[in-house]
């Protein structure tokens, strides 16, 4: 056992009085207001486009019925509590959306933004959350490391805890014993994992393996013992989402503590533990590497700091929860580079574990987490006082969950984030968060990223202010890098993205199982935004899994491929929310298909801008869509509107193709919906009879057939699709 410390300030007297009466326990921050939102209020513009498409409001969406045909399909226990309701009924949409949104620009705004950020995603993803923040009472930090001693297993000698700065030692009690609770709750997942016979090394190498490929994925879907097993631990109060609730007291108790008073404190501190170490690291400039071992907790003092170990992620199994905490400076995340004979220009370079053939595109091998990784445990990296901070990684990481718990908080300042695969707000059987304070950041990623949900999970990247640029590598044609295989562009021309609002469920058609997506959720509350991305991308939806896009205010522009801006397939639910500005969509790009409101297979697809002086640019299946039983909904609420379409199989279609001809006994229904009584303007191909104009109604069933419902309006009043 180590014991190394170094303090500037004599220990003061304990005071031993007794706390006054009126002390108020801590206490999480008020929920925001219900939004003022009524699904089937009254809709005047919605009534005109449903009569353009013979389609009786009652009948707008799915029944029980409709759905249930599909039996295994759709029925398993990772489906949402919400998903249905909101699924089968649109006008559902907008009330969801917006609460969603409202709930977490409040979180946001409180003093503590990521506990309240991971109240709001936990609580969508039906997480129980009942414990209250860490209350301290009188306990010292001599009390609080004993405690966590006592959890992990090990003796020590304390006293010289004492010697700290009162102050700082009173400040790191909530966050030693929040630490402590969250240690002894990921201790308490193992038993259920040695019971099943699994472990917790597989657990941590494992549990990403589906999506992130790193070796057989635990659990194995083609063996159904262990997915059944897998399925009860999971979904139990006792499996792995149970550490959602712990890892918001620890952020609380972080965000809580004021810790910004203390920077540039000369102060050290070491003690080693069964769990990793606690470390106090001095307000200078530091080199932080592998060398300091496995992290319990690290307070990082100030300084323009250097990273290259993991930086507030779990190390391995036996580390079940790693928090670091960087007191300001322009700091600098990344990891040594070790380069590959594959790496290509445009990628980031490699480190120890290189490259792997992935059908002819090499993707990053790395087995290592970083910068808020909770795998099979809790990661937390904060990066506290502004500064203009840089961080690189490969995957798994920036706030990246599984089996667990793992955030990235930056909270201001002008910042890059750069990873391949897996972060920047993704979860796989996991809750990932990256949140951002403001600045103008850039955000920069290839596939599984910037607000992804994978099964049971949930994935949040929230931005607060700022001009930014959210960038996912959209492949070889598009002045990026091709490295994942997209089916739908099968010459490499783009990436299969799944990122900025993605959720993503298991089609397992080879082995007969099939499990709903989670909850992927990208937030720009606020800025003039830049999105660029590939396939499926800017809320998108596969296999019950819901994406959501959701910008606030700012003059925005939006550029991807396929599956893209509330686009959704098989099942699925996608929503594109802009509240306001004058947007433009698909500026740079021509998109393929799928796109702006569309929904294919039984998805729900909604796309809705708020305000602005807008400009479209869509090809087929796009601005309020359906195919094959899907149902797609667009909406522009207000302002003078340009809409470029390169195709007519568009804008308010009720439509199936020929690979569903055999299934007509439910609808496919496509709505398009321009308000506001503001001169637009239509640029139509010229060999197509559809006349679209201002005050006129131009929906259509592209076959003619009485499954197909299409309807397009262009007029004044109320949608009854709002963007909040």
């Amino acid at each position: 056992m180590l014991l190394w410390l170094i303090a500037c300030t004599p220990s003061a007297p304990k005071d031993d009085t007794t706390p006054p009466a009126d002390v108020v326990p801590p206490a999480w921050d008020a929920a925001a207001p219900a939004v003022d939102c009524t699904p089937g209020a009254s809709a005047p513009l919605l009534e005109a486009a449903l009569a353009d498409a013979d389609l009786a409001r009652e009948d707008f969406g799915y029944s029980p019925a409709q759905w249930s045909q599909w039996g295994d399909y759709v029925d398993n226990p990772f489906v949402l509590s919400w998903y249905t309701t909101v699924h089968h009924a649109p006008e559902e949409v907008p009330c969801f959306a917006g609460q969603l949104t409202t709930d977490l620009d409040a979180a946001a705004a409180t003093l503590h933004p990521v506990a309240g950020l991971l109240t709001t995603l936990g609580g969508r993803v039906d997480v129980a959350l009942p414990a209250s923040p860490v209350d301290p009472g009188d306990a010292t930090l001599e009390d609080a490391v004993t405690t966590l001693l006592a959890v992990t297993g090990d003796t020590s000698d304390t006293s010289d805890v004492s010697a700290l700065d009162p102050a700082l030692a009173d400040a790191l009690v909530p966050i030693v014993l929040a630490v402590a609770d969250a240690v002894a709750a990921r201790y308490a997942l193992d038993a259920a994992l040695e019971e099943n016979g699994w472990g917790a090394s597989k657990a941590y190498n494992q549990g990403p393996g589906l999506v992130i490929d790193v070796g057989r994925a635990f659990p194995d879907y083609s063996d159904p013992v262990e997915l059944a097993a897998f399925e009860a631990w999971y979904l139990s109060d006792a499996g792995p989402r149970t550490l959602v609730d712990p890892a918001r007291r620890v952020a609380f108790a972080i965000e809580d503590a004021d810790l910004l008073r203390f920077v540039g404190m000369d102060a050290a501190l070491r003690i080693d533990t069964a769990a990793g170490a606690l470390l106090l690291s001095p307000g200078t400039d530091d080199v932080h590497g592998d060398d300091e071992g496995a992290l319990l907790l690290h307070l990082e003092l100030g300084g323009a700091d250097l990273y290259t170990g993991g930086a507030g992620a779990t190390r391995d199994g036996d580390n079940p929860v790693s928090v670091l905490v960087d007191l300001g400076g322009d700091d600098a995340y990344g990891y040594t580079i070790v380069a590959d004979e594959h790496d290509a220009e445009g990628t980031l370079p490699s480190d120890e574990d290189g490259r792997a053939n992935a059908g002819g595109y090499y993707v990053s091998a790395s087995m290592t987490g970083r910068q808020g990784s909770g795998r099979h445990g809790i990661g937390l990296l904060y990066d506290l006082g502004g500064g203009s901070d840089t961080y690189a990684s490969l995957r798994m990481s920036q706030g990246f969950g599984s089996l667990g718990v793992g955030v990235l908080a930056d909270d201001g300042g002008d910042d890059t984030y750069a990873a391949e695969t897996g972060s920047q707000g993704a979860g796989v059987f996991g809750v990932g968060l990256l949140y951002d304070g403001g600045g103008t950041d850039t955000y920069r990623a290839w596939s599984f990223a910037q607000g992804f949900g994978y099964v049971g999970s949930g994935g949040l990247a929230y931005d607060r202010d700022g001009n930014d640029t959210w960038w996912s590598d959209p492949g070889n044609d598009y002045g990026g890098t091709t490295l994942y295989y997209s089916p739908q562009l099968a010459s490499g021309q783009g990436n299969s993205s799944f990122t900025q609002g993605a959720g993503f469920g298991l089609r397992g058609d080879t082995y007969s199982v099939w499990l709903a997506g989670g909850l992927g959720v990208l937030r720009d509350a606020a800025g003039d935004d830049a999105y660029t991305a590939g396939v499926f991308a800017q809320a998108t939806g596969y296999w019950e899994g819901t994406g959501i896009l959701a910008d606030g205010a700012g003059n925005d522009s939006y550029d991807a491929l396929w599956y893209i801006q509330g686009g959704a397939a098989h099942f699925a639910l996608a929503i594109l929310v802009d509240t306001a500005g004058n947007d433009h969509y698909n500026p740079n790009f021509i998109p393929y298909n799928v796109m702006l409101g569309s929904g294919h297979d039984f998805s729900v697809g909604v796309a809705i801008d708020g305000a602005g002086d807008d400009v479209y640019h869509y090809t087929t299946l796009a601005a309020g869509a359906s195919n094959c039983q899907g149902i797609g909904v667009f909406v522009d609420n207000d302002g003078n509107d340009t809409y470029q379409a390169d195709s007519s199989y568009s804008t308010g279609l009720g439509n199936h193709s020929s690979e569903c001809d055999t299934r007509l006994t439910t609808d496919s229904e496509g709505f398009f919906l321009d308000a506001g009584g503001d001169t637009d303007t239509y640029v139509w191909p010229a060999d197509d009879a559809r006349s679209p104009a201002d005050d006129s109604s131009f929906g259509i069933a592209w076959n003619g057939t009485s499954d197909e419902h299409g309807g397009a309006v262009d007029g004044d009043g109320a949608t009854g699709f709002w963007a909040y």
